[in-house]
């Protein structure tokens, strides 16, 4: 690689890191603002319901990471400003429609088996026949669906765009490599699904300020093996 080359790459991975850090920044201010109000209406309980579903802006935060990849090639893997932007905006409108979804639902849930008084449930005229208090059981159910959440994001939000960085194949065949890989590596994506939930969840729940490290640590580390994993398994097919 030449000295221009190494710039770019220098330049490209400053870029992508402080966009990261900033990233992190923002996701951790809203998740101090909606962890302060969920306490000021005693709805502290419903705070892991955010956590597991800021996860679902993992794809979103991964677009930042791509000028990590494959900086040093002329042709294969060069990402054209036009299609970053279309990626951009899909995983935009998917991310958010399935993490307003997940909080609605959330809601409900919330508001029928954890307390029924609660001021989301007198919000929205809920009321339940169930007097019974089943928190822990929602606890361990948002971890579950945390880790859920995570391999659904890599697999249909962070895979489908580094495929399409490394060897586009269009929007629906992205897709399907994406599944096609997943399935074969299933193992592997369940690990890096864990890792991302306990980066996201643990930290903000207990260890609120290590968030700013463990999540862009984490992220990083999961986007940089999936990459070289899917350069070797691409190399292979081929």
């Amino acid at each position: 690689m030449n000295d221009v080359g190494v710039k770019q790459k220098n330049r490209g991975g400053i870029l992508s890191y402080g966009l990261l850090f900033f990233s992190t920044l923002v996701i951790y201010s809203i998740a101090q603002t909606i962890n302060s109000l969920l306490i000021n209406y005693e709805l502290s309980s419903m705070y892991i319901s955010f956590c597991a579903g800021f996860i679902l802006f993992t794809p979103l935060v991964s677009l930042l990471l791509h000028p990590l990849i494959f900086t040093d090639l002329l042709n294969k893997g060069r990402l054209k400003l036009s299609l970053l932007m279309v990626n951009f905006g899909l995983v935009l409108v998917v991310q958010c429609l399935f993490f307003l979804i997940w909080i609605t639902d959330a809601i409900v849930v919330y508001s029928l088996y954890v307390d029924q008084n609660s001021f989301l449930a007198k919000s929205f005229s809920i009321t339940s026949v169930n007097n019974g208090n089943l928190s822990v059981e929602f606890f361990w159910v948002n971890l579950f669906l945390a880790w859920f959440f995570a391999l659904l994001s890599l697999v249909l939000g962070v895979m489908p765009c580094l495929i399409a960085r490394i060897d586009n194949k269009g929007v629906v065949n992205n897709f399907v490599a994406s599944f096609t890989y997943a399935k074969q590596y299933k193992t592997q994506f369940a690990f890096a699904a864990f890792f991302l939930a306990v980066g996201v969840v643990i930290p903000l729940l207990y260890m609120k300020y290590t968030f700013l490290l463990t999540f862009p640590l984490v992220l990083v580390s999961v986007f940089l093996y999936l990459s070289r994993s899917y350069v070797t398994y691409n190399a292979i097919e081929e």
